[in-house]
């Protein structure tokens, strides 16, 4: 008999609260099947009765919200009106199908849930069949015969109230739980405690014989023209079965064979590929895939089939100089990686709910930027596999961590032998779930664990041991980190760049703006060989905004304002803005724009610090990409609703195979009536003789002063042009332009632009007479081409393009590039895609800081 699969997946679910566990139970003892007549077993529970339609996957709240059971939680504070749920035990109903085996031979049943939050019990008709508590653990059961026989069934799922945990100020000892620990009260998160069944539920049958597991273990030749893939195959046969089985795998089209006798459940097969297409990461070329196919045969009948995708590729370390803490250059199929990263939060802080358009939409938008890995947060998930399958399509490399992070208070973890083997058995289930991506690069034990010696080494804590243990031995090609950072030093500040230089190896921070002049002067005097997460604040988008706190809320928008605090409290830095831009800033756009001018200038020049200093510093991962729960004020570069911030395409920008860019003193040049600067220039694709042309621009577009030095490109190896000296004229007050552009003998290569302030703060802006631009566009089918064109006044700063549709409209605006600067005379033609928006639907906002709001359809 052949295995089959029958999801459950849909709207066909209801709920139920109950006060605690033990009246769940009992109320699901009571629940027959349709068979024996009972009076609850029905398709539709009475909503008089409590019952409230459910969706699984899915979350309990997210299910209470769309009946109106409790407010919007995304919206002002309502998310506090709603923190009772997790306290409650939640049943969930259906009924399921079982069909007869259709040649009449003996049938195996199972009921397969693929995550359960945090904790459940199963029964069917009434009978109690199974309980299980891990959510990123899927739990099985195989139905007895008597429950199992053919028709229709009622399946009651009990979810225990949620268990305690630590939130971000607390303590990571006392956390004895494996789940995301961001839903307990993040600074990016309010405390979203989450329940339910997050993953697929499906209904299994199979004969005597299924495959319960496919391992394949692809090793390149040391050309990389050839490679040998070890397949392992470890099949589930029912008690006394004892039949002969053939199991065959197929790949590139290639065969191999294995014959297993009775009573054996592994087999295991090598192929042989030539010339397979390499699988590489984003920017070093295609992510090559290829389907694997393994077939397992009875008597000559086939009983069960597998797919598995395969990506060629090698990822190694390279051995580092000694000292130097552990490697952080690694090669991916030979050639040397360079980190450009971010970090990856869930989806959602409401995880469980389905949304694979903004999966897509994110994922293209990692891709868009130049990025190649993604650091998946040890505060939130395991990731998905539906988020795995695409980073393999689009290679971007994962570095997965186990749900583990600091907590403010003590961040060590405990040293309980129980939780030390739930994590042990937690890890033996999770592994081989995920070993089989090729996007899969590194295996980490948690967020920033550190005990009063630094970071966590394995030898310190039993907890990553016992992980390490577990990889090792199930997935052993690929990397292990203890924790990151790595240390010996945690932090990257001026205080321990000073006190060990040569001590920060893998760091962390900071998450602020430093200032108009100390925030040049931290990265400039950086030491670190890996920058896995640092950061810079930002309000968020307009449309987001608009939707997210009422029109009388949205002022004063800092930490005075209660609505403000609850929605992303540590990351206001309404005094920095004020400060920055001449202080009274009294209406929120202004507040806004000014906030985001910061974020993504602050970012950029970061990420273009640590790229000057390669091959010393192998790679930056800015918090954070995304935000799991819609924030006022956020680190975020990509709001919760998917639209990206100008910080996000400044570090698109700074991640391009080529750079030019500046190292200089400050922001604001304090009527300084020279600028210094010392310019750096890099092309991964060229080498030989190059210029860089620098010039100082007033705001009028006019030219204060221009010098242009000769390099020498060497590909990735950053060149230094300076130090060189620019003038400014006169007055020493307002704006200037510091223009950069590297020209190789086929034409400009790249080139960048910073606004400086002539005097103490960015005030001046504020005051620029308006600049006229022309906006025209070209609208094809799935992209439009916006042109703009300056056509009066003096420089148009800080130009955004921004989807003009409410928020929450299906779809998005995806332009290359926003938060760019126009001076006269200039003009642009960019992309901007539509995936999921219907042409008579499209709508774009275009303004500037001097440029009066236009709305394009």
């Amino acid at each position: 008999m052949r295995r089959r699969t029958r999801s459950l997946d849909g709207a066909g679910w209801w709920i139920r609260a109950h006060p605690g566990t033990e009246a769940a139970l009992a109320a699901a003892a009571r629940w027959a099947g349709p068979a024996a007549g009972a009076i609850h077993a029905v398709h539709e529970p009475d909503p008089g009765e409590g019952w409230i339609a459910a969706h699984v996957p899915g979350s309990v709240l997210d299910d209470l919200m769309r009946a109106g059971e409790v407010p919007d939680v995304y919206r002002e504070r309502n998310s506090l009106l709603a923190e009772w749920v997790p306290e409650r035990a939640w049943t969930y109903r259906t009924t399921f199908e079982v069909e007869p085996p259709g040649d009449g031979a003996p049938q195996r049943t199972w009921l397969r849930f693929h995550g359960i939050d945090h904790a459940g019990h199963v029964f069917v008709d009434g009978r109690h069949v199974g309980s299980h508590a891990g959510m990123f653990v899927p739990f099985e059961i195989e139905l007895p015969a008597e429950v199992a026989r053919a028709g229709s069934h009622a399946l009651a799922v009990v979810v225990e109230p949620a268990p305690g945990s630590e939130p971000q100020v607390g303590r990571t000892s006392k956390v004895a739980i494996h789940k995301a620990r961001m839903s307990y009260g993040w600074d990016f998160c309010p405390r979203l405690v989450h329940q339910g069944l997050w993953q697929s539920v499906e209904v299994v049958t199979a004969g005597s014989v299924r495959i319960r597991d496919v391992w394949a273990r692809p090793v390149l030749a040391d050309d990389l023209r050839s490679a040998t893939v070890t397949v392992q195959v470890v099949l589930d046969r029912a008690g006394g079965a004892t039949d002969e089985l053939d199991i065959d795998a197929q790949l590139h089209g290639v065969r191999a064979h294995a014959a297993l006798a009775a009573g054996g459940d592994i087999a295991e097969l090598r192929l042989r590929i030539d010339h397979p297409e390499l699988w590489w990461p984003n920017g070093m070329g295609a992510p090559a895939l290829h389907d694997l196919d393994v077939r397992v045969s009875a008597r000559g009948a086939l009983v069960d089939e597998r797919r598995v995708a395969v990506g060629f590729r090698r990822i190694e370390p390279v051995e580092e100089p000694e000292g130097a803490g552990r490697s952080w250059s690694s090669t991916v199929n030979g050639r040397p990686l360079e980190v450009l990263g971010w970090n990856w939060t869930p989806l959602d802080a409401l995880y469980g709910v389905p949304r694979p358009d903004r999966l897509d939409h994110l994922l293209r938008l990692v891709v868009a930027s130049g990025a190649n890995l993604l650091r998946v947060w040890g505060g939130g998930l395991i990731e998905t596999e539906a988020f795995y399958d695409a980073c393999d399509r689009l290679g971007i490399l994962v570095w997965q961590e186990f749900s583990q992070s600091s907590s403010g208070i003590d961040d060590e973890p405990s040293a309980d032998p129980a939780f030390v083997d739930l994590m042990r058995h937690e890890a033996e289930a999770i592994v081989p779930l995920r070993r089989n991506h090729p996007s899969l690069a590194i295996w980490c034990g948690g967020n920033e664990l550190q005990d009063a010696g630094g970071p966590l080494e394995d030898g310190r804590s039993p907890v990553l041991a016992a992980l390490h243990e577990v990889v090792a031995r199930l997935d052993p090609e690929r990397i292990w980190l203890p924790t990151s950072p790595s240390g010996p030093r945690f932090g990257n500040r001026l205080a321990d760049i000073e006190a060990d230089p040569d001590g920060l190896h893998d760091v962390h921070g900071p998450w602020e703006h430093q200032g108009l002049r100390d925030h040049n002067l931290l990265w400039d005097s950086g030491t670190s060989r890996f920058n896995g997460e640092f950061g810079v604040e930002g309000m968020t988008n307009r449309r987001v905004h608009q939707s997210l706190i009422a029109a009388e809320r949205r002022w004063p928008a800092d930490r005075t304002n209660p609505v403000y605090r609850h929605l992303g409290d540590w990351w206001i830095n309404a005094p920095l803005v004020q400060e920055a831009f001449g202080g009274r800033i009294d209406d929120l756009e202004t507040l806004r724009r000014a906030s985001q001018h910061l974020q993504a200038d602050g970012l950029r020049y970061a990420v273009e610090a640590n790229r000057r200093r390669w091959p010393h510093n192998r790679g930056s991962i800015p918090w954070q990409l995304n935000e799991s729960f819609p924030n006022a004020w956020c680190t975020a570069v990509v709001d919760h609703g998917g639209d990206p911030k100008p910080a996000f395409h400044a570090v698109a920008r700074a991640y391009a195979p080529a750079v030019v860019c500046a190292r200089f003193r400050a922001w604001a040049l304090d009527g300084a009536r020279t600028l210094e600067i010392e310019p750096f220039a890099w092309a991964a694709d060229r080498a030989g003789p190059a210029t860089i042309a620098c010039r100082t621009r007033a705001a009028d577009g006019s030219l204060l002063d221009e010098r242009t030095v000769v390099i020498r490109l060497g590909g990735r190896e950053p060149q230094s042009g300076g130090p060189i000296e620019l003038g400014l004229g006169a007055p020493a007050d307002g704006l200037v332009v510091l223009d950069l552009e590297l020209e190789t003998d086929g034409g400009v290569a790249a080139s960048n632009r910073y606004l400086l302030a002539r005097g103490a703060d960015f005030g001046p802006i504020r005051r620029l007479a308006e600049a006229t631009v022309e906006v025209a566009v070209d609208r094809g089918d799935d992209t439009w081409c916006v042109q703009l064109a300056h056509r009066g006044g003096p420089a148009a700063l800080g130009i955004r393009i921004t989807d003009a549709r409410p928020a929450g409209a299906s779809g998005w605006a995806e332009p290359v590039d926003d938060g760019f600067d126009l001076l006269p005379g200039e003009s642009r033609a960019l992309a901007v895609r539509w995936p999921g928006v219907a042409a008579a639907d499209r709508r774009l906002h275009v303004d500037a800081w001097n440029v009066a709001p236009t709305e394009v359809a």
